[in-house]
């Protein structure tokens, strides 16, 4: 079988659609030619080798790093990015270049502002690609920190800069976001498109988990650099992709991002937009929180 990426030579790779017969996925070009030689009466045949071996459950985790606030210590600001990544590929883009953005701004802030006034965190997340459920765990394991977050801040779409960020349904975060905005460089602001008050994002990536639970959290969503044909869970998703100059803006917009958010006297506000209208003519609805999958779908 093909799940061709509709780009040359990317194909993408995910999980069998069945358990009891091996799935052999190849890239389109090599389907193609089984399929014409098939088709034109030749009997081809493929010899194909494939290492594996049971290793067992194996535990997934989530990686917490802290700055701790000086004043309002049990306030916090968020850095978010999932740690995990599918094996099509090495996960450069998907989602190593938001892992890098996220280690990095947290080096930046540590050297340079190491006693901020809120709680900085960053969250590695364990388990994204199977639904979440790093960020879903820590939502739902840790109320205390979730109802006095102040912004989280999410990277997970490829190694583009950072040119949209929405209001995710928030009222009020045109005042917050744009204030903080505000203080960014004008040559790493300029391409950032902004939307309020926005929709609240329901998946995707980890922000939503926080959203779901009332947080203001936001997705920081990069240039695609056809990231969905080539390297979104494909084969191709390899550190030769990376776009260092996008990663290294990204890592100053969210370090200052942050510092504006831990510095603000103002407690970011937590209300809803009134969503439009649902094909039923009612008030769309919030996104429900969801329990994470805690032994990743094992049977």
């Amino acid at each position: 079988m093909s799940y061709w990426s509709k780009g040359f030579g990317a194909n993408k790779i995910f999980g069998a659609y069945t358990k009891t017969i091996p799935t052999v996925d190849i890239s389109l070009e090599d389907y193609g030619l089984l399929y014409r030689l098939s088709e034109s009466g030749h009997t081809p045949k493929i010899s194909v080798r494939a290492d594996a071996r049971e290793t067992g459950v194996s535990t997934t985790f989530n990686t917490i790093g802290e700055i701790r606030g000086t004043e309002k210590p049990d306030e916090y600001v968020m850095l978010s990015a999932h740690f995990d990544s599918w094996d099509g590929g090495t996960g450069a883009t998907d989602n190593g270049t938001g892992t890098i953005v996220m280690m990095e701004a947290m080096r930046i802030l540590k050297k340079v502002y190491p006693n901020p006034k809120r709680t900085i965190l960053v969250g590695h997340w364990g388990s994204e690609e199977q639904g979440l459920n790093g960020s879903r765990a820590f939502v739902e394991d840790h109320p205390e920190i979730v109802k006095n977050i102040q912004a989280v801040f999410n990277q997970d779409n490829g190694t583009g800069r950072v040119i949209n960020i929405s209001g995710q349904g928030f009222l009020n975060a045109y005042d917050y976001i744009g204030r903080w905005l505000s203080k960014v460089p004008e040559s790493i602001k300029s391409p950032v498109e902004t939307r309020f008050p926005g929709a609240p994002g329901a998946g995707g990536s980890d922000f939503a988990s926080f959203v779901a639970a009332g947080a203001p959290a936001f997705s920081l969503s990069s240039l695609n650099w056809s990231y969905g044909t080539y390297t979104w869970h494909t084969n191709r998703d390899t550190y030769d992709k990376i776009v260092f100059d996008d990663v290294r803006s990204n890592a100053i917009l969210a370090a200052i991002m942050a510092y504006q958010a831990s510095e603000d006297p103002v407690k970011t506000s937590r209300e809803k937009s009134v969503l439009p209208l649902n094909a039923e003519g009612k008030p769309g609805a919030w996104p429900e929180q969801r329990k994470p999958i805690r032994r990743g779908g094992l049977d």
